[in-house]
């Protein structure tokens, strides 16, 4: 099966956030090779989640390897993934609350 590509524009982008998470940032080459396997699903229970109700298109996904956390969007059609945001687990921009 033909292996996925990810956008390096996109990547370096979401990776800048990781800069004052060493930990985090060790493991984003496992994030790669994951996700370029198959962005969908990992045998881990849980690392891969399909992401509801978020600022996010619709469609995306969040990869958790601790601390890191990765939100990204598959495109099907050209088989290349996304990354839109990375963080750790108390930072990532889809579990924050609005102040309202």
């Amino acid at each position: 099966m033909e292996k996925w590509t990810i956008d390096e524009e996109s990547a370096k982008e979401a990776k800048t956030s990781l800069k004052s998470h060493p930990d985090a940032l060790k493991k984003w080459p496992k994030f790669e090779t994951d996700v370029s396997n198959d962005p969908f699903f990992h045998p881990n229970h849980r690392r891969i989640s399909k992401l509801e109700g978020t600022q996010f298109p619709k469609g995306s996904y969040r990869y958790r390897y601790d601390p890191l956390r990765v939100v990204y969007y598959p495109e099907k059609a050209d088989r290349i993934v996304y990354p839109l945001d990375a963080g750790t687990s108390t930072d990532i921009s889809y579990k924050k609350r609005s102040k309202s």
